[in-house]
């Protein structure tokens, strides 16, 4: 017999992986454009850190419901809806810089909008992943979304330093423009009707109670928790002390994409490490790796071509890390809780984020860059230890002995 669904699943996912790039891109031109925005209307890198920091708050927020909220509806319809609104949020800066530049809070109303819509983004990939690609593919599938956000984040970074040099109004009408098209191509995929059930708020505390009482989703969050500190504080720091020393926008979009490239060229190994080694060793290996690399921007971080190097070299092993943080869920979580699981393992993985971003803009203002970029060197190599001496993540085994586990809260 011929086998007619393949096609349609193929179709599905790079349809899934289209709308989701365009998304992710996105995102990735906000961390240069919402930061050079704000410090060409208010000059304070405070206001910058507050900004991006309550964008991350909007995203955290919002994760928290966004889980029970796929959960119990379409994932292709939430993901359409999700795009449509980050839209409107860009659209509101864009509105605000055209027609009211020196409001902060229209700005920032604006950068909470997006940041929180997007929020429902990874539960709705991650179980439209679920529901279209066999246990046998899961591997090489979150190795491919690992590849196109790394291929999102190396072109983000270029793209908004070479539009904000044109006109910060461009850069955000593009952005706009990613999430329409998002909006449009996202796929669509049938799932099991649900029967009955619990009420909205007992189903979003169950899924918070299965990730805190399974060892290996609990200690995958925290790692994740504390290692999401120095991911967004360390850029956020270099980004606004190479602009204080007057390196164009383009040259900063640069820097932006470095960590990217490293991510992009280790997408290309993650699948068949995740399939060919144990889970958590390379888990280890790769916040390992980052923690050293944090630890030389401490030495580095006054030349920069040498420190877009460190960040590209420090994020080589990250993909095969999360992709198999990403195949390891997917495998043992069942299709009806895995937008619940996935929210509740991505939330605690980053309530730090906007501390991170906060802390870097005021670490800035008060205490210079050298003790900004020791603190996030000295949360990686934390971060680094965490996974180290935890025997959940240590003992992870290959994808392929894993099992579709029966979770209970």
């Amino acid at each position: 017999m011929v086998n007619t669904t393949a096609p349609i699943r193929i179709g599905r996912f790079r349809r899934l992986m289209a709308a989701t790039i365009a998304n992710e891109l996105s995102g990735a031109m906000s961390t240069v454009v919402l930061p050079l925005i704000v410090l060409s209307t208010t000059h304070s890198p405070a206001l910058a850190g507050i900004a991006v920091a309550s964008s991350t708050a909007g995203l955290i927020i919002s994760q928290i419901f966004a889980g029970t909220v796929v959960d119990r509806f379409s994932p292709a319809r939430i993901l359409r809806v999700s795009s449509l609104t980050q839209a409107v949020g860009w659209l509101v800066v864009c509105s605000a810089v055209l027609f009211a530049p020196t409001c902060f809070s229209l700005i920032l109303i604006g950068a909470v909008v997006a940041g929180g819509a997007s929020g429902f983004d990874g539960p709705s990939e991650h179980t439209l992943i679920k529901v279209i690609v066999p246990k046998e593919s899961l591997g090489r599938a979150t190795a491919v979304s690992q590849g196109r956000e790394a291929t999102a984040g190396l072109l983000g970074g270029p793209i908004a330093g070479a539009l904000y040099a044109v006109s910060g109004v461009l850069a955000l009408a593009t952005q706009t423009i990613l999430h329409l098209l998002a909006s449009i191509v996202a796929p669509t995929a049938r799932r099991a009707r649900r029967e009955g059930g619990e009420s909205f708020i007992a189903e979003l505390k169950a899924g918070f109670r299965i990730v805190l009482k399974h060892p290996g989703l609990r200690s995958s969050a925290l790692v994740a928790g504390i290692a999401n500190f120095p991911v967004v504080a360390l850029p956020l720091a270099l980004l606004t002390h190479y602009e204080h020393q007057g390196v164009p926008s383009l040259l900063l979009g640069v820097l932006s994409s470095s960590f990217g490239v490293g991510i992009l060229i280790g997408s290309f190994f993650a699948g068949s490490l995740s399939t060919r080694f144990r889970l958590g060793r390379l888990g280890i290996t790769a916040i390992g790796c980052f923690a050293l690399g944090q630890v030389l921007i401490i030495l580095t971080f006054e030349e920069f071509w040498l420190t877009c190097a460190i960040l590209a070299a420090s994020a080589l092993p990250l993909p095969a890390f999360n992709a198999a943080i990403g195949a390891y869920t997917a495998a043992i979580t069942p299709e009806p809780l895995m937008g619940r699981v996935v929210s509740a393992t991505g939330v605690p993985g980053m309530l730090l984020m906007p501390v991170g971003s906060l802390f870097a803009g005021v670490s800035l203002q008060q205490w210079g860059m050298f003790a900004t970029v020791a603190v996030s060197a000295l949360i990686a190599v934390a971060s680094a230890m965490v996974m180290g001496i935890s025997p959940a993540l240590r003992q992870i085994p290959l994808l392929s002995q894993l099992k579709e586990e029966v979770i209970q809260d």
